[in-house]
């Protein structure tokens, strides 16, 4: 039955852009991965489909009792950092995890995860440390609050964990030793400070894309990607139409810089019984360069934290890019993506299948 990895996966290297079994959904390093709801079509199983693929490729590099260690040999593991920007914390996200057989408390002291509370950053930052203390997180006129420094900092500090070994060992990969994990953008823009030191208004959205365009550029130097979360119930790609300025400045920011954005929304005719709503996956500037243009050999000579345009080059069975699929999560996983733990198989009770048909594709 189609699936999650049927829609977001990627080359790995030596092979073409159409080598299905030779793909992985685990996203090339200096990526960023956008992904949309709304409150009617939540999509937290997105996030979790990227977790599980962590998990799922560093449970193949763990040694057997028998010659598996062999296939993990040489090899580094990938490490999940996730920003929780709501109120709901770790003990939300730890049941929704293990509902997709992902068990945090283990992926922790193993060193494969790591849960930031960016909540408790933003909103329980003190009064001493004010907006006056504002550091510039680039080397270049962008400035952001103390919060967002202090996320920063903290995020910078878990990419510098893994070893120069491990380094070495993915120079000829493409895929992230870091997934870096936004949960969610929305909620860390409203929770910042809309007023500075002296009492003039700021532009929160260009803030938070000035934040986010900083880290994205972190995640290129230690060889991770991001994935981001935002809510676009008040932007101009709902229904409803852009309501909310912030928003609507966050939606415009990253779809210029975003290399795949995946739109997740309800059905425009509301919540069907077997049908949960709509993913729209659409490939952007780096992917689709990766499809139009032949590979060259400037791109051998790369620096080695930026892939290939091959990696980028994202497949989804859909008879158009621009045609979304429908989706529906089965009831006994409501709040996550069961299934098993391989990488490439099924991502668990997400079925996929195109408009009209009623049934998968594949």
């Amino acid at each position: 039955m189609p699936n999650l990895d049927s829609l977001l996966s990627f080359p790995t290297p030596g092979v073409g852009s159409s080598s299905g079994p030779t793909r992985t959904p685990i996203p090339p390093r200096s990526s960023h991965v956008l992904v949309t709801d709304t409150t009617d079509a939540p999509a937290l199983f997105v996030l979790m489909h990227f977790l599980r693929a962590s998990h799922a490729y560093n449970k193949t590099l763990r040694p057997g009792p028998d010659t598996a260690s062999i296939k993990g040999k040489g090899k580094a593991r990938t490490k999940v950092v996730w920003l929780g920007c709501t109120s709901e914390g770790i003990v939300h996200l730890k049941n929704v995890a293990r509902k997709s057989g992902v068990h945090l408390d283990e992926e922790t002291a193993q060193g494969t995860f790591k849960f930031i509370d960016a909540a408790a950053e933003v909103y329980e930052a003190s009064g001493i440390e004010s907006s006056a203390a504002a550091l510039s997180i680039q080397g270049d006129a962008s400035r952001t609050h103390t919060p967002f420094k202090r996320i920063y900092d903290q995020i910078a500090r878990e990419l510098t964990t893994t070893s120069h070994h491990d380094t070495q060992l993915l120079e000829s990969e493409w895929g992230s030793r870091n997934l870096i994990i936004v949960d969610d953008l929305t909620a860390l823009a409203w929770g910042a400070d809309s007023i500075d030191a002296q009492g003039h208004v700021t532009n929160v959205g260009q803030q938070t894309s000035q934040w986010l365009g900083a880290l994205t550029a972190l995640a290129t130097r230690n060889d991770a990607s991001v994935v981001t979360l935002m809510h676009a119930d008040a932007t101009s790609s709902s229904k409803n139409g852009a309501s909310d300025p912030v928003d609507e400045c966050l939606l415009s920011s990253l779809l210029q810089t975003a290399d795949v954005w995946v739109e997740v929304k309800e059905l425009a005719s509301g919540r069907a019984r077997d049908c949960d709503g709509e993913i729209t996956v659409h490939p952007l500037v780096r992917p689709s360069l990766a499809h139009t243009l032949a590979p060259s050999a400037s791109h051998a000579q790369q620096h080695r934290n930026v892939p290939p345009l091959q990696a980028f080059a994202v497949e989804t069975p859909c008879p158009t890019r621009a045609k979304a699929v429908l989706y529906r999560i089965a009831p006994d996983g409501q709040s996550a993506a069961l299934g098993g733990a391989t990488i490439g198989s099924n991502t668990g009770r997400v079925q996929v299948w195109p408009r009209g048909t009623g049934r998968g594709f594949l």
